[in-house]
This record gives structure tokens, sequence and C-alpha cells, in this order.
């Protein structure tokens, strides 16, 4: 009656090597670069918004 599970566990048991299954590798992206520029792009925008808004603050604080 265990004779099937048995046989079963010790087949299942010898099919592992014992070494850890190699990570996946990273999947070949062609818009990476792209993607990369845009959102450099986007913080270098949101940093030039904020100076223009510095520079208009303190031109307002002159008087000007």
């Amino acid at each position: 009656m265990y004779l099937p599970f048995l046989a079963t566990a010790l087949l299942l048991g010898a099919c592992s090597d014992g070494k850890p299954e190699k990570p996946l590798e990273k999947h070949f992206n062609p818009w990476e670069t792209q993607m990369k520029s845009l959102d450099k792009a986007k913080g270098l925008e949101g940093q030039m918004l904020q100076d223009a808004q510095d520079r208009d603050k303190q031109i307002r604080e002159q008087g000007g």
C-alpha cells in the first residue's frame, strides 16, 4: 500500500540535483535607452520649472 507513495517520493527526490536554479536573465528591451532618456528629461524639466518659479518669485520680491 505504501509502495507507490514511497516510489514516487524517491523518484521526485532523485530529480533534484541540489543546485539552486539560475536567476532569470533580464529580457532585452530595445526601447530601454529611450525610456531612460525620457525619464531623465522629465526630471530635468521639473527642475527647470522649479528654477523658473524661484526666479519669478525673486523678481517679484525685488519689486520687478
